[in-house]
């Protein structure tokens, strides 16, 4: 009930956000000709909305000269639906693993750049007698739906530790949220969940395995890519550009200690309040930089996920990076950083 009502709040807030957008888009015709306006869709989840606070609250669209105006969708799948119907723009800070799958049967869509670069998850469990991945094979573990995000990181970290995924019995129970309330009540052996649970899950006997950082152990895994429609690459690409640079400035600030009390006040207008989560996804920012400052991502990191996907069945080969994504918009966004 708890974790319904606090998505209820930061759903809120979210339309409060898209409201705001809205009116300052129409706030006069000598404005809105300055800025250019962008659709920008994301899916509400905790981190994201933080993100969506701070850039607002620190002016970094405004001074990079855009107009957002905010999409909000219930599912990360539902954020590339967004694009697909031109619903909206671009993605940037909701990240789905169903992209690339979707560009290769044909989706008018390109990867633009990247935000998180590694997976902000551990592998949680509290019996006392799994350890370590190798001590996952013939348990079950909680994961999203088959092939989602969850299970196919899962599916990595295990052939990365040569376990046979076929020894596992995998359980879909939800959200990363609701694998850890399923790993913490006995529900399931094991499974992978947010870093902002580090703190709880010490108090609650839960353990993280030896080798069950994610960002650590898969950290070539590209975790959260953005993605604009093609439409939108063709017809407003400077406005995609700017938002990129507004997201790039935002993603340098973040690295910096200084950062913290925007960070944290942000995150608390998002709903959370001043939890020992936030402290726990502070701590993982300050000392991995996931989000190293840029929008970038690279032809190799792309690469591997394609062949990622073509070992788990999801594409049936590894495109050419024309084909699949558009990485000159993020390297003229970090000239206007």
């Amino acid at each position: 009930m708890a974790d319904r009502e606090a998505t209820m709040i930061r759903r809120r807030r979210l339309l409060q956000l898209a409201a705001a957008a809205f009116v300052q888009a129409a706030a006069g015709p000598a404005r809105a000709a300055e800025a250019l306006r962008v659709r920008v869709v994301n899916n509400g989840g905790l981190e994201n909305q933080t993100l969506t606070e701070l850039i607002e609250r620190q002016g970094f669209l405004r001074s990079a000269g855009v107009s957002q105006t905010l999409v909000l969708v219930g599912s990360p799948a539902e954020t590339f639906e967004a694009l697909v119907g031109d619903r909206a723009d671009i993605c940037v800070v909701s990240g789905f693993n169903g992209v690339l799958p979707a560009i290769e049967k044909g989706a008018p869509v390109k990867v633009v750049g990247a935000a998180l670069r590694a997976p902000a998850l551990a592998v949680y469990s509290v019996r006392p007698d799994i350890r370590s991945v190798s001590d996952i094979a013939g348990r079950t573990v909680g994961i999203g739906p088959s092939f989602a995000l969850l299970h196919v990181l899962m599916l990595t970290l295990l052939k990365a530790k040569d376990v046979d995924p076929g020894a596992v019995r995998f359980i879909n129970v939800g959200s990363n949220a609701e694998v850890y309330q399923a790993v913490k009540a006995g529900k399931v052996d094991a499974g992978p969940s947010d870093v902002s649970n580090l703190p709880n899950a010490q108090a609650s006997g839960l353990r993280v395995l030896s080798d069950g950082k994610m960002w650590s152990e898969l950290a070539g895994y590209p975790y959260q890519l953005a993605y604009a429609s093609d439409r939108a690459i063709r017809e407003n690409r400077d406005g995609l550009v700017r938002t990129l640079a507004a997201y790039g400035k935002m993603f340098r600030f973040m690295s910096s200690a200084d950062a913290w009390t925007a960070y944290l006040e942000a995150r608390t207008a998002a709903g959370a309040g001043a939890e020992a989560g936030v402290h726990a996804a502070w701590d993982y920012i300050r000392s991995t930089q996931p989000y190293a400052g840029s929008p970038e991502t690279t032809k190799e990191r792309l690469d591997y996920l394609q062949a990622l996907h073509v070992s788990l069945g999801l594409q049936k080969s590894v495109l050419p990076i024309d084909a699949i994504a558009d990485l000159s918009l993020a390297r003229d966004a970090m000239r206007l950083i």
